[in-house]
């Protein structure tokens, strides 16, 4: 039995003397954290006996004394909580404080009579004295065995027992001891000193700490240290450790911590660029490092000034040492760093950095030139210095309240009304502006302007005229309105015009008129191009008007000058056209276009282009004034020449093809239609003529134009689908990707993978092949067949992944053994050992070939000289089991036998007549013979050991040494594994892995470098409040009978198996039985689910590969041989395991952005508690949160004020021993804290967390990850590759700023849904990517994991844009903002990273729905205006149609269906089909081959490429056809409805907004009610209106239907149905019974109101359906109503084919007496409602008579009408038909109309009018989903459709539910 520890015997006596356990030290309110924390921690040490901390050597003593030390402390902290919020009016400060009252009163007692024998002031100071005496002295003592954590905790435990001491001495009225106060002096000097770190140790004991022995930080130390030709304020005391950063802080007022943050972030960076330069000094700072970090650190400020026109404050002394040019240099660097370190939010604002730099830099040049005598100078003050956080407080301050105060006008959706962080930061952009603003601001600037209730003015005083509300929206305002779409892309939308109306011509006069009359006709395609052009201009001005007062005068000259000029060409173009010859009008059309001739000609020379472009010489930029805007962004963007042919050539052939089949197969074809209907009379109508002089038939013409017009401006997607597939999969192939698809081709090419491996992952001067040469090269860098170092380092590398398969569960201990590769050499091997798996059945096939072929030695020759695998397993076979023999054997004869027999066989072995001498007929005996030896000698069984000869069991023990016994194991797996180790490894997953990193090896990537010289980085990971680790309940929980783990046991069989194996559990119930074994299943669990657990695993690979590849770099020949584990066993500080761990944490952090962290911790959430178990667990985790402290004002009674921080923790480091098992003694402890001038959040809230978190970050580059994704130790080794690729500007004209990464999703497994996501997805983040980096160069951010070029973005803006609302898909504005600041983004395949995705249906909805609405955000913002006007037209086509322009196209094709069944219905009402007979026909012909083409090729062609590259064309073939049987077709018809309805809801009405979707894994069955929330107006309500005109249009149009009616009816059928089709058990009884009630309780009549949720409310659901008209302009609300009238066409046309009025009455008085019944009907409606309010509570009997009366005269009055048959039963159904769109279209109107018409009685009528349709629409839904639920063989076929892939991974839904209610009923027994 295990025996207890200390501590648990501590733990025990002090249970006794405290009966309550005492506060959680976390659990403190934030206005007492900072003061109580401390106390209370330190008070948590002494009661949990922490003999390495508090030295208690005497248990029988010591308890009673510390149990008084412990009510010391804790009655010190709430004197110290009374001391600073006496009144308790702080956040939890009362229920705190009676938290510790009642703890010190119920302990009080059990104590009171060891503390009467002694007082509180002696014991305290007797055990302060032992705590200096034994504690600090023994730390002294240790020197440098202690580390820098260990000593900070100590002192800062000694300054915490002091200030109880104190306290203590302070009541009893006692003084301390002088000997103490001395002691204690000592310590205070130590804890300022002793702080804790984030990286480096700076403190002077940590000069041996391996990292601080690195020469180069060394050097910038010294560097930066260097302060002696700087003068200090009078009265400043100097220390030693004082650098320049100190010296700035002095002087400019910035905070300490943000000081200490900055300093090590520019130590790291320094360093690390000096690493990779040449050495010069080794022991200095080497000025080409600070140069380079000093360019790219302030690269962006220098072209500022240039832009704006101002000197920069960068200047430097003349004829003055190096030393001091370097100083000046640091102070500069350092200055920016502290300005950005401590801005806030303004760090999204770039050129209002360089604008407080440029002052504050200009400033320090004049402290550092005009100094005199050091003696005697008294140096200048800067504007803002005088006080602490000065800098905080007079300049960010100001310039964050106007930034959030803008944010607050954010709600009402109108982006015109309010200044965004764009808006603020242009006003930088403009000389003329900062010298409004001055220096110092000031605060009357426009740039701060304010309300009316800000400026202090009464509501009858008049605001100062300050430009129509819209100061300081300098260059753009996004105005909601889909004309964004032709402004920002109008050359494109001019050139299908243009093309069009000449494809019109020329068809229209292909055989009427000769040649060069169509020419002429063609030329007018320039008269309707000057009037786009005017329009163009007209719409400049329209949409920057609201700007006109605070736009610069050359924006507003531009303008003006734009549109005179196009006005004047649409004068002129017309008149020369019709007045003069041809070749005059040719020349006027040369003059138009003289302008934009000469950047098209610079097209062909991209360089002149870029350098006129980035002029900021006066003369250049007015040649360049009428093609490009006088912008600071979005200049010089212009790619190489070879990559703008690349591109051009690419649209060309897209172009080429679009228009070709545009012309003959929509235009063309329809040109003898058109002829024939123009030219035919004007038939009858059928309906009152509108028009009656119109003499021919154009509204036919405009009819059958229509849609086809649609198709033409919408198609090009679908032809950009075909030719990027083409062009990507051809790429693709190119760059060798699936090569590698199979394990058979992994076996087949593993030989070849040391030497890729040598080639590609260890520094090397070979250089590797790129482009073409790679394309068609099949060669290999070749290692030596031998044991050598090449080979060494691949073994480890290759085991190390191996072994982190083991770790996942990925494989099982066989499969481990199996491919694992030997990395123990034999001296006398001089071959690579390769894993069993390779050599699998090879020796028993060696042995039946020799045994069949005895003689035949030339045949067996040329067998093993062709199978290099047997002939290397024969090798190591014989060489294993000479050394196997000659180690048992010990006997003098016996060895000198066996001696005698392997010289013999070596002897023939070299003579080559091994083959020809002996007998190897006995080969299979002899094998047999081993394999018993093996297993025997493995077994070590004492009943085996009668078997083998005596003289063996004399050394039988000797196989418990490990070594041999590996080797042994590995003999008798190579003699005995046969065909079952050619399915090894088993699971997908790791085969998958293993097959992509063994490809990736053989692709193109930049050579390695060494750890030294490769860049530094950064990961961080920004997190909210999702799922951190399962917990045990959470695992537990059923949710639709199965709980999650029981789920994930038969979504992963293989892996629970395999888990079971590595915990040493034969089954669940044995797992269930070890409590410690409970944190496994949660862990295990969560490695399987979307949670930070996993994210931060993968993350922390990196630290793994860093350190195995810096042993590599820096071990020699014999320790390399030794392997790394045997210097990571090695615990010297000064060991070669320490330099590398050192090496490591230099170049790689990883920072969590946990923005809530301090809220859980003081909550004591769960999730902070899982959180300070990942640090703890990885000690170079970081955690960036927001702390929010709450101030109280002691002498303003009851006021408090809130303060915020970015703070930075890391694991407290644990001095003492403990249970490991026991979470209590884990501690954060703070890194940095910086105040924050008020909260951060003030925008889109994960831009601003990853904002508040990036200052944290170290190094050159920064990976974005997101916590829904995963990495793996295989992908971190190809880590250096990949940041090299920043130093490479491969083919382009400047290094990349971002470097894409491809995806891969693994939650495809869960379900259809789910699988079809990650097909669509993966296609994009590969083929899709692949194409839009290269050749179309427009790839942008599209989301993590990409690689920033972290100095490049933190300068610009940061990695993500944060403005509310505008910047919801924050990720591509990163893309946007960096690309239009010169930067350029590529993609790579080499490498991959996991990424889980939602997988239920609402799920992925909401997902879509959250990239239309940021999609929709997109095509308003000036982002995209830019870039559409700045790049080439070729490029801004990809950028149109690889953004907003899918959305826009699928918009289209969901409007054609709506014009084409609008135009059909026109045409059978009013009777002109019937006239003009089959001619409209052949529009249907043409829609239905669109239609087909992008079903078949927009969706699916990229996916089935894709797989066809990575897996072979015949599973693409295969998962296609899968997938359709699975309706892959529905489900992404129905994503088509999801995108259509909220990218127009968007720009119409705003109401953008994230949406949370979880990350939940259990798929679960969602409420009928909740699916007629989300789905009721983006699908249901629009397939309804779809459904009536395909009704209506077959009651009265032919009885022909096409492709194009059908695929509309399947349209119609799938958004109506899908949501209950993808539903778990949706059609299971029992569920639709629940459905139902629920639904009846939700749509309940008047359960609404203030405070109700949507959820549980229909009237509550109502109002905030429609809130988004609310804060609509007036354009939405017009264009709403426009849209609405559509349903008053069903009225029009349908009453007059009522039996009463067809063929008789054909006047507009049938219409407007059908607007009178519905009036009565409105009227009644009205009636009974009011009644119902009215009387339905007092006067029932009279409400009852009432409705009685109505209903009978309704029936009286029906069957009047219908007696006299003035209606038939058909004009009822005809009737219905018509009414309720009418009704529908009324109901919508009044929406819009909401603040006129709200009115008690109207807006309750319109009310119960949404009502009665919500009812009868979901009641109408509810009837065929509760009809199929009778029948079970349906529910039966949705779930195995459902989960076909779960099925074919081992999950069967039939075996889950009786196999949890068999678990459920062995539980219940139990």
């Amino acid at each position: 039995m295990n025996q207890p520890n200390r501590g648990q015997i501590l733990q025990t006596v002090f249970s006794h003397f405290f009966p309550v356990a005492s506060p959680d030290s976390e659990l403190v309110p934030s206005s007492l954290h900072e003061d109580i924390t401390p106390i209370l921690r330190v008070a948590k040490d002494v009661e949990d006996t922490n003999p390495r901390s508090l030295f208690l050597q005497d248990l029988d003593i010591k308890s009673v004394d510390d149990s008084i030390n412990i009510l010391s402390g804790h009655s010190h902290a709430l004197d110290k909580a009374n001391e600073l919020d006496p009144t308790s009016s702080g956040r939890d400060v009362r229920q705190f404080k009676n938290t510790i009252l009642q703890w010190l009163e119920k302990n009080n007692e059990s104590t009171l009579k060891a503390r009467q024998k002694s007082s509180d002031a002696h014991e305290m100071q007797s055990f302060y004295q032992q705590y200096g005496d034994e504690g600090i002295n023994d730390l002294l003592n240790a020197g440098a065995g202690s580390s820098s954590s260990q000593r900070t905790k100590i002192y800062q435990t000694a300054v915490v027992l002091y200030d109880v001491l104190d306290a203590v001495h302070r009541k009893a009225n006692i003084k301390v001891a002088a000997k103490i106060l001395e002691s204690h002096a000592e310590v205070e000097a130590k804890n300022k000193i002793y702080v804790p770190y984030n990286i480096l140790p700076l403190d002077p004991d940590s000069k041996n700490h391996a990292m601080m022995r690195d020469p180069k930080i060394v050097a910038v130390l010294k560097a930066i240290r260097y302060t002696s030709d700087l003068t200090w304020q009078i009265g400043h005391k100097i220390n030693d450790d004082e650098d320049v950063l100190d010296w700035l802080k002095t002087m400019f007022r910035f905070q300490k911590d943000n000081v200490s943050n900055q300093r090590e972030h520019l130590i790291l960076l320094l360093a690390n660029v000096q690493m990779r330069q040449t050495q010069r000094q080794p022991n200095l700072l080497d000025d080409r490092a600070l140069d380079t970090v000093m360019e790219k650190l302030l690269g962006n400020y220098n072209k500022w000034c240039n832009h704006v026109g101002l000197e920069s404050s960068l200047r430097f002394p003349k004829d003055k040492q190096q030393k001091v040019v370097q100083q000046r240099k640091l102070l500069y660097t350092g200055l920016y760093l502290l300005i950005w370190g401590e801005a806030a939010n303004l760090r999204f604002m770039p050129e209002c950095l360089c604008y407080i730099y440029h002052h504050m830099a200009f400033e320090l040049f004049e402290m550092l030139e005009s100094k005199g005598s050091k003696k005697k100078y008294k140096p200048k003050n800067p504007t803002y210095s005088g006080k602490d956080e000065d800098f905080l407080t007079k300049v960010v301050t100001p310039v964050y309240k106007t930034i959030a105060e803008e944010a607050k006008k954010s709600g009402e959706g109108k982006h015109s009304e309010w200044r965004n962080y764009d808006d603020l930061n242009e006003y930088f952009w403009s000389k003329q502006y900062l010298d409004k603003l001055g220096w110092p601001m000031k605060a009357n600037a426009d740039f701060f302007c304010k309300t009316s209730q800000q400026l202090g003015l009464n509501k009858s005083e008049k605001k100062p005229d300050l430009g129509d509300g819209c100061v300081g929206k300098v260059n753009f305002v996004e105005i909601r309105t889909f004309w964004h779409l032709f402004r920002s892309f109008d050359r494109m939308w001019s050139f299908y015009i243009l093309s069009l109306q000449a494809m019109i011509i020329i068809a229209w006069n292909e055989t009427s008129e000769s040649g060069g009359a169509v020419f002429h006709k063609v030329l007018s395609v320039f008269i309707t191009a000057a009037k786009l052009n005017l329009f163009q201009a007209f719409l400049d001005i329209a949409l920057s008007w609201k700007a006109r007062h605070s736009m610069s005068t050359h924006v507003r000259q531009r303008y003006i000058f734009k549109a005179v000029a196009a006005a004047v060409w649409v004068l002129l173009m017309p008149l020369t056209y019709a007045y003069s010859h041809t070749s005059i009008f040719i020349v006027a059309i040369l003059i138009y276009l003289s302008p934009n001739m000469l950047p098209e000609m610079l097209l062909l020379i991209p360089s002149i282009r870029r350098t006129l472009e980035k002029s900021d010489f006066r003369p250049v930029k007015l040649i360049m004034w009428w093609s490009q805007p006088e912008l600071y962004i979005g200049r010089g963007m212009h790619e190489s020449a070879w990559s703008i042919y690349k591109y051009m050539m690419f649209w060309i052939v897209l172009l080429t093809s679009k228009l070709a089949f545009s012309y003959y197969v929509e235009i063309k074809p329809l040109m003898g239609p058109t002829k024939e209907i123009m030219s035919v009379p004007m038939p009858g109508y059928w309906l009152p003529e509108f028009f009656p002089h119109v003499k021919n038939n154009r509204g036919v013409v405009i009819t059958l134009w229509s849609p086809v017009i649609l198709v033409y401006f919408m198609d090009t997607q679908i032809w950009y689908a075909i030719v990027s597939t083409l062009v990507g999969g051809l790429y693709g192939a190119f760059r060798h990707i699936g090569e590698i698809q199979t394990l058979g081709m992994l076996r087949s090419r593993f030989q070849s993978l040391p030497g890729a491996f040598n080639a590609c992952l260890i520094p090397n001067e070979n250089t590797k092949e790129k482009g073409i040469k790679l394309a068609f090269s099949r060669k290999c860098h070749k290692i030596p067949n031998t044991n050598g170092k090449e080979a060494k380092q691949f073994s480890q590398m290759w085991n190390t992944i191996i072994n982190s398969f083991r770790e996942e569960d990925l494989i099982s201990n066989r499969e481990l053994e199996l491919l694992l590769m030997s990395c123990w050499a034999y001296p006398d091997l001089d071959f690579i050992r390769w894993p069993i798996f390779l050599l699998a059945s090879k020796i028993p096939i060696a042995v039946d070939i020799a045994k069949k072929r005895n003689g035949k030695h030339r045949e067996l020759k040329n067998i093993l000289a062709e199978d290099n695998c047997m002939s290397c397993a024969v090798r190591e076979c014989y060489a294993s089991i000479k050394k196997l023999l000659n180690t048992l054997v010990t006997g003098n004869s016996d060895l000198m036998l066996i001696t005698t027999v392997f010289t013999i066989i070596d002897t023939h072995i070299e003579k080559d007549t091994l083959l020809t001498e002996l007998n190897l007929s006995v080969l299979p005996d002899l094998h047999g013979h081993f394999v018993k030896l093996t297993e025997y000698v493995l077994q070590n069984k004492d009943k085996d050991k009668i078997q083998i000869v005596n003289v063996l069991l004399k050394i039988l023990e000797m196989v418990t040494k490990d070594i041999l016994k590996e080797e042994i194991k590995r003999l008798h797996l190579l003699l005995t594994v046969k065909e079952s180790a050619m399915d090894v490894p088993s699971n997908l997953e790791a085969r998958r892995r293993l097959t992509f990193f063994s490809n990736s090896l053989f692709m193109e990537m930049p050579g390695a470098p060494k750890i030294q010289n490769m860049l530094s980085f950064s990961a961080l990971t920004p997190y909210y409040s999702e799922d951190v680790l399962f917990s045990t309940f959470d695992l537990e929980k059923e949710n639709d009978g199965v709980s999650i783990l029981f789920y994930l046991q038969k979504i992963f069989p293989d892996e629970w198996k395999n888990f079971l194996e590595r915990v040493k559990c034969g089954t669940e119930e044995e797992l269930d039985a070890i409590d410690y074994l409970k944190e496994e299943i949660r862990l295990w669990a969560s490695y399987r689910g979307q949670t930070l657990t996993k994210t931060v695993r993968g993350m922390m690979y990196y630290q793994k590969a860093l350190e195995l590849q810096a042993f590599f770099d820096l071990a020699n020949e014999r320790e390399l041989m030794k392997g790394y584990k045997s210097a990571e066993a090695s615990s010297s500080g000064s060991s070669l395991w320490a330099e590398c761990q050192a090496l490591a944490d230099i170049k790689f952090t990883y920072v969590v952005a946990c923005q809530q962290y301090s809220i859980h911790k003081r909550s004591g959430d769960q999730r902070a508690k899982d959180i300070l178990t990942l640090m703890t667990t990885y000690p170079s985790l970081r955690v960036a949160y927001i702390d929010e402290v709450e101030q109280t004002h002691i002498y303003s009674k009851g006021t408090s004020e809130n303060f915020y921080y970015s703070a930075l923790v890391k694991a407290a480091p644990q001095t003492y021993s403990t249970d490991s098992s026991d979470s209590g003694h884990m501690l954060d402890q703070v890194i940095y804290q910086i105040k924050l001038p008020g909260p951060p959040i003030i925008g889109e809230g994960k831009p601003e967390n990853q904002n508040n978190a990036i200052i944290f970050t170290r190094g050159e580059a920064l990976q974005t990850i997101d916590m829904n994704q995963d990495y793996y130790i295989e992908e971190a080794f190809k880590m250096r590759n990949l940041l090299q690729e920043f130093l490479e500007k491969n083919g382009g004209v400047r290094y990349p700023t971002i470097l894409g990464l491809r995806e891969h999703i693994f939650t495809r497994s869960v379900s259809c849904l789910a699988w079809f996501m990650s097909n669509q997805e993966h296609s994009f983040v590969t083929i899709g990517q692949r194409v839009l980096a290269n050749p179309l160069k427009v790839r942008f951010h599209y989301g993590h994991p990409d690689v920033f070029d972290r100095v490049f973005h933190l300068t610009r803006g940061g990695v993500s844009k944060a403005s509310k609302v505008i910047n919801l898909s924050e990720d591509i504005f990163a893309g946007f903002n960096s690309t239009l600041r010169e930067g350029t983004v590529s993609h790579h395949e080499y490498i991959q990273v996991g990424k889980g995705r939602d997988v239920g249906l609402n799920q992925i909805s909401m997902f879509e729905a959250k990239i239309a609405n940021g999609s929709g955000e997109q095509t308003l913002s000036r982002d995209l205006y830019r870039l559409g006007h700045q790049f080439d037209f070729f490029r801004m086509l990809s950028c149109y149609f690889t953004t907003v322009g899918f959305y826009f196209c699928s918009m289209l094709t969901v409007l054609t269906v709506y014009v084409f069944l609008y135009g059909r219905l026109y045409l059978v009402l009013s009777g002109v089909e019937k006239e003009l007979g089959n001619k409209p026909m052949m529009m249907e012909i043409i829609l239905a081959s669109q239609s087909f083409v992008q079903i078949v090729f927009l969706m699916a062609m990229p996916m089935i490429m894709e797989i066809g590259l990575e897996r072979g064309f015949y599973d693409a073939l295969f998962d296609f056809v899968l997938m359709q049987l699975q309706l892959a077709s529905v489900f992404f018809t129905f994503q088509l409805g999801t995108k259509f309805h909220y990218y127009c809801k968007t720009l119409l009405h705003g109401g953008a907004e994230y949406r949370g979707t979880g990350r939940g894994f259990v798929v679960f069955h969602a409420k009928f009610a909740e699916n007629y929330r989300f789905y009721s107006r983006s699908h249901f309500v629009k397939a309804t209106e779809l459904g009536i005109l395909l009704l209506v249009y077959h009651i009265f149009g032919p009885t022909y239907i096409g492709l194009f009616t059908i695929s509309i009816w399947f349209m119609v059928g799938t958004w109506l149905f899908a949501p209950f089709l993808f539903n778990p058990s949706g059609f299971e009884w029992h569920e639709i019974v629940e459905d139902w009630a629920d639904w009846k309780k939700w749509i309940e009549y008047d359960n609404g109101g203030i405070g109700v949720p949507p959820e549980k409310s229909w009237e509550s659901w109502w109002e905030k359906d429609i809130e988004h008209l609310q804060h609509s302009g007036k354009w939405g609300i017009v264009v709403e109503i426009f849209f609405a009238l559509r349903f008053f066409i069903f009225q029009y046309g349908l009453v007059y084919q009522l039996s009463a009025f067809k063929n008789k009455y054909s006047s507009l008085w049938v219409f407007g007496a059908s607007w009178l019944l519905i009036l009565i009907l409105l009227l009644t409606v009205t009636v009974l409602d009011y009644a119902r309010r009215r009387l339905g509570t007092e006067f029932q009997l009279l409400f009852r008579i009432i409705k009685v009366s109505l209903f009978l005269a309704f029936m009286a009055i029906f069957i009047t009408l219908m007696t006299c048959r003035l209606i038939l039963p058909q004009d009822v159904f005809l009737c219905m038909l018509a009414l309720i769109p009418t009704g529908w279209g009324l109901l919508l109107i009044a929406q819009s109309c909401k603040p006129l018409i709200q009115q008690p009685g109207i807006w309750s009528w319109v009310m119960t009018l949404a009502w009665v349709y919500d009812l009868v629409m979901g009641s109408l839904l509810f009837i065929p989903i509760a009809f199929m639920a009778w029948f079970p063989f349906i529910s039966e076929f949705q779930t195995r459709m459902l989960f076909n892939q779960a099925f074919s991974r081992g999950l069967h839904i039939s075996r889950i539910l009786s196999g949890q209610r068999k678990h459920r009923s062995s539980k219940n027994k139990d």
